[in-house]
């Protein structure tokens, strides 16, 4: 009996022993296209669009088809949206924006959405807080200190959720019946675009023992000298008028930073059966892809801020940076009659894509310059993706666990770790729909959950739809902070 299980789990140590080097991790700008939506990336057996997934996946299915084995192809569209839990995102960002001071005359900031001469100089009104008859300043300090408390706790809401995304993405995989040396081929042709817009938040510096003795020392002032403005901390200063009326201005380099990129990437895979016994059999496969990378980013204090959503247009149609690369994926599946299990280890050689510059010139603070400038550089790194399959003796009903086993950052910034669970029915019929459902959580960076819906119709198109759980507001509306959706088309000859 021991040495039965022997034999029967070997294979599956050799998956893991294979990968067991894979400490890193990927992620491409989109979600899956297609059934792999809902499914995830797991091998799921639907023909070209499961061999997407795992490189080691075209052998299996076609093995698994035998002399009925058809060259099948899908071609999938897909998009998606996502907010951070800000209402009215775009008017936010110009409402924060009225508290920090705008760049130097003298600095070159020109850009629609970012124009500074227009910006009105006033900043946050206080109201008639002083009070030149009564030398107790502590009501004074009390409005000053709960104002730049308040702004503190705005950029706290900004760096977790002051961000909008949007993607949109084209799939068509191919998978050929007929062997070559021993083995499947597929190719591959995807692109996809997408933009994200999210805040770097320089901290606010106010200590209230500083703040205290600079508005004493302006009480102690005579009243013909006193000046109009008073620094009271590192970052915050007043406007006093005649009669005075006080305003806070925030000499702040918090800012927006907005990324677009659209990949292009065209893709060749290999796989074949690598052993076999009683048990099952072990496939191996690898995947070779170019990539064509185009880049375009910006970063915008939020002083120098008047409309956000046109430097979001602005950033979404600029001229964009290109750049060449190259990746290597390797895959391998053990299939059983009612389950299989697989690992994949995505850009090996992990090839590095070059942004744009950013002019720095406005930015004071190191530690806004210094995130700016490490943003310039995205590493499209090593991912180890596991994967284990349970299906019915007939294989119509299937379930899927697919996992990242590490977390990564995608060209745009966002941190992604992906654990999926979806199941399904393939009913093989023209007339009663194949239906899917899945649970996908990003174990890292937002940590957003999704709930996906899917179904195959007339035997031949696929339709998806994937909503977060949680809900934001925009334009006075609660929607989901998250939406996918996809459609597409698979046939065979």
């Amino acid at each position: 009996m021991i040495n039965q299980w022997h034999k029967q789990l070997a294979p599956v140590f050799a998956i893991f022993m294979i990968f067991a080097a894979g400490a890193g991790s990927a992620q491409t700008l989109f979600q899956p296209p297609g059934a792999n939506l809902t499914f995830g990336d797991v091998t799921h057996g639907m023909r070209a669009q499961s061999a997407s997934t795992n490189p080691a996946a075209a052998a299996a299915d076609l093995a698994r088809q035998g002399n009925d084995a058809k060259s099948g192809a899908i071609v999938s569209g897909a998009a998606g949206l996502e907010y951070g839990n800000i209402q009215e995102i775009w008017n936010f960002y110009d409402e924060v924006s009225q508290a920090f001071k705008k760049s130097d005359p003298d600095i070159d900031v020109d850009a629609p959405g970012q124009l500074p001469e227009l910006k009105p100089p006033f900043g946050i009104d206080l109201g008639q807080i002083w009070d030149q008859l009564d030398p107790d300043i502590q009501d004074e300090l009390d409005a000053i200190v709960a104002e730049a408390t308040r702004q503190a706790a705005i950029l706290a809401l900004i760096k977790t959720d002051g961000y909008g995304k949007a993607w949109i993405s084209a799939d068509a995989p191919v998978v050929f019946a007929t062997p070559r040396w021993g083995g499947a081929w597929t190719m591959q042709l995807s692109w996809s675009g997408a933009s994200r817009a999210f805040g770097i938040v320089q901290p606010i510096d106010l200590g209230r023992e500083t703040a205290r003795a600079a508005i004493q020392d302006w009480f102690d002032t005579e009243v013909g000298s006193r000046p109009p403005s008073l620094q009271v901390g590192g970052q915050v200063e007043l406007l006093i008028d005649a009669v005075g009326k006080v305003s806070l201005v925030l000499q702040n380099d918090s800012s927006i930073a907005f990324k677009s990129t659209q990949l292009s990437t065209l893709s060749s895979g290999y796989s074949r059966a690598a052993w076999s016994n009683d048990a099952g059999t072990l496939y191996l496969g690898a995947e070779a892809h170019l990539h064509n990378m185009q880049l375009s980013r910006l970063a915008v204090r939020f002083g120098d801020i008047t409309d956000s959503e046109l430097l979001f247009d602005y950033i979404r149609d600029a001229d964009f940076e290109s750049d060449t690369r190259v990746s290597l994926d390797v895959g391998a599946l053990w299939v059983s009659d009612n389950y299989q299990l697989g690992a994949q280890l995505t850009s090996l050689n992990e090839p590095d894509f070059q942004f744009p510059d950013v002019n720095l010139e406005p930015f004071r603070d190191d530690g806004i310059i210094q995130r700016i400038q490490s943003d310039r550089t995205y590493t499209m790194e090593r991912q180890l993706k596991l994967e284990a399959s349970l299906y019915s003796n007939d294989r119509r009903w299937s379930g899927h666990l697919g996992v990242d086993a590490n977390s990564a950052s995608d060209p745009l910034g966002n941190d992604y770790q992906w654990l999926t669970v979806s199941a399904g029915l393939e009913t093989g019929n023209q007339w009663i729909p194949g239906l899917r459902l899945g649970y996908r959580q990003n174990l890292a960076g937002t940590e957003k959950t999704y709930a996906s819906l899917g179904m195959t119709v007339f035997k031949y198109i696929n339709l998806d739809i994937s909503s977060a759980l949680d809900v934001t507001k925009i334009d006075g509306k609660k929607l989901p902070e998250g939406l996918m959706v996809s459609i597409g088309f698979q046939t065979s000859w």
